[in-house]
């Protein structure tokens, strides 16, 4: 697990059930809400700074998480896609990147597809069995609950890049 870590380039999160715990909330006038964690977002701004890229595939789409990217610094954000790994493919092609170098996390059966073609497949704590089952590594943590900055951490630590990060916090 950890010599697959030490090669992605590029992490790909899923929305619901990962950046967020998978709830939603709609208002009464129809307006759709989301929550996402705060330290969470902490690790990927850190992965960045780290040298990591990082893009969102959702299969929803939501204004909340454009400007959830948009505050992270993520720059690739693909909303409302049904055929994850097409995406997947024009991301490889356009950063130049083997699917080796790429770690995705998910955690519902729509994810599986992606995972089975990934370097380093992640799984929230909370993931359906079947995608647990397929992935390289199962966070601690559920997801929308510090799963993504788990992964942040475990990335950035693998590729010996930790502690610079924590230096730049200073």
């Amino acid at each position: 697990m950890i010599e697959k870590a030490k090669k992605v380039r590029l992490l790909i999160l899923d929305v619901d059930g990962v950046l967020t715990d998978g709830t939603i909330i709609y208002s009464d006038r129809g307006g759709e809400s989301k929550s996402f964690n705060v330290k969470d977002g902490l690790g990927i701004k850190m992965l960045i700074q780290g040298g990591i890229k990082v893009a969102i595939i959702s299969g929803r789409k939501s204004r909340a998480v454009e400007y959830r990217a948009k505050d992270l610094g993520i720059q690739e954000v693909y909303q409302g896609i049904k055929d994850k790994v097409a995406v997947f493919d024009e991301i490889l092609k356009r950063n130049k990147i083997n699917p080796e170098e790429i770690g995705f996390m998910g955690d519902d059966l729509i994810d599986l597809p992606l995972l089975y073609r990934v370097g380093f497949a992640i799984g929230v704590s909370d993931a359906v069995k079947e995608v647990k089952k397929a992935v390289d590594y199962v966070t601690r943590l559920p997801g929308g609950k510090g799963a993504v900055r788990e992964v942040c951490e475990l990335l950035l630590t693998s590729q010996k890049k930790w502690r610079r990060c924590l230096e730049q916090l200073k």
